[in-house]
């Protein structure tokens, strides 16, 4: 095929695509089809831009994904130190290439001291090159569990950052998408001496590769896109997504920085949806991982995670009034002891959750069927007490036994219905406690 029909071919898959997706406008199409058709060419010469490469120095290798790495780099006339993003373009499709474009865009707009700052930009026949601020202080998470202590004043640090970035980048109509701990990363480590404490805990918020420009304040995305755990629910419903769905991902990033475990332990997107819709608030406080945390900070984080993203706040609402964020005298009791405790206790959780899931549906049957309670209490894991993980599966076949037994004539539907509804979870619940008892016996 020459280059004439290649041409052609790439501009029919454009207009194949959703409006969108399209790349738009004489030179940036100019740009794609230059970049596009040298890809496969070979012996055509390098891209006018590929000089750029002999003033990088490249280093060690930091990370590898789906179309290619991040190295650590020295840009020699300067003698600063950067990471360089290298995609192959052989392992990028139309859409892929033009998300890289649109990326690119957006990174060169953003300038703000709690986001990855940008460079520059260069590309060879095979590859592209993105270059932009090293951060060397490490992962949020793994940030904070080195840490020798980590208190709830801490978490409002880092919170107030990251609410001052979303403030910013959604004030220029752009969203993030991909909110998560491992896209907040410290720019310098805990032990750099030659900088000032304030600076060594700055944080910025990296990878906006599938981040959006919206035309206008209130314009929805409804392609979905995200990571599983923080993506909202709105976006997995297809119903149509905006800049609130930053702010979910806020408040699951900020209980599990507080707690040191996810709110969430489903897998797949209909199980996520169902833990979300079916108590009274979609997170769940958990005895006894919240019983030092205040009040204040779980309010924030059920601001956050606002089911409905009309009635979500704002990040300028919660920067400038919400007052676990606004207020100078948080919890400073250390919460390192519990929070790796917490890692360490992952099932023990697992089963707490799915014991509140089935709860929940066992109220929700029996206010759908009228079906009066004995006033027997909800079921809470509550690890404080040493026969929890016994109790509480002991706890939920009494209470399912009580619909058996009864003489109302709905039990038969809301038993039926339950084991239609719940079979997944029990079985899960079961299996979880088994391990627990195997667990406890082999001590």
């Amino acid at each position: 095929m020459n280059l004439t029909e290649r041409k052609k071919k790439l501009m029919e898959e454009n207009e194949n695509l959703p409006d969108n997706q399209k790349i738009k406008g004489s030179s940036t199409i100019k740009g794609f089809f230059k970049s596009h058709l040298l890809m496969k060419g070979g012996k055509q010469k390098e891209p006018e831009s590929y000089k750029k490469k002999t003033e990088y120095y490249f280093g060690k290798t930091l990370g590898a994904g789906s179309f290619g790495i991040v190295r650590t780099a020295k840009h020699i006339p300067t003698q600063e130190k950067v990471a360089i993003k290298i995609l192959l373009k052989d392992a990028l499709s139309n859409e892929t290439l033009n998300m890289v474009y649109a990326e690119l865009n957006i990174l060169k707009k953003l300038h703000h001291k709690n986001i990855i700052r940008f460079k520059d930009w260069f590309e060879s026949r095979e590859k592209f090159y993105i270059v932009t601020q090293l951060a060397v202080g490490g992962e949020l998470f793994d940030r904070i569990v080195s840490k020798g202590n980590f208190s709830e004043s801490d978490a409002v640090v880092i919170a107030r950052q990251i609410l001052s970035a979303l403030q910013y980048i959604h004030s220029q109509n752009i969203v993030h998408r991909d909110l998560k701990p491992e896209n907040i990363l410290y720019l310098y480590k805990a032990d750099d001496e030659n900088v000032a404490k304030e600076v060594k805990d700055g944080i910025v918020i990296a990878d906006f590769g599938i981040s959006k420009e919206l035309s206008t304040d209130d314009e929805l995305i409804f392609k979905s896109a995200g990571s599983m755990g923080y993506v909202a629910p709105e976006v997995l419903t297809k119903v149509g997504h905006g800049k609130p769905c930053d702010i979910w991902s806020l408040g699951v990033i900020v209980y599990s920085m507080l707690c040191g475990y996810s709110p969430f332990i489903a897998e797949s997107v209909d199980g996520f949806l169902e833990e979300v819709s079916l108590g009274e608030y979609p997170i769940q406080f958990h005895k006894p991982y919240w019983n030092n945390i205040s009040s204040e900070a779980k309010t924030f984080i059920l601001k956050c995670c606002t089911v409905d993203p009309k009635q979500r706040k704002t990040a300028d609402e919660l920067l400038n009034s919400d007052p676990w964020i606004i207020k100078s005298n948080s919890n400073d009791k250390d919460l390192l002891p519990d929070i790796k405790k917490s890692l360490g206790h992952r099932r023990k959780l697992q089963l707490a959750i799915h014991a509140v899931i089935l709860n929940n549906k066992v109220k929700k049957l029996q206010e759908k069927y009228n079906f009066v309670d004995t006033g027997e209490e909800d079921l809470v894991y509550d690890d404080s007490k040493a026969d929890a993980s016994e109790n509480i599966m002991e706890r939920l076949r009494k209470k399912m036994n009580e619909i058996s037994v009864s003489d109302n004539e709905n039990a038969a539907k809301i038993k039926s219905e339950l084991r239609q509804t719940a079979f997944a979870s029990l079985v899960q619940l079961a299996t979880l406690q088994k391990d627990e008892l195997q667990k406890s016996d082999n001590k």
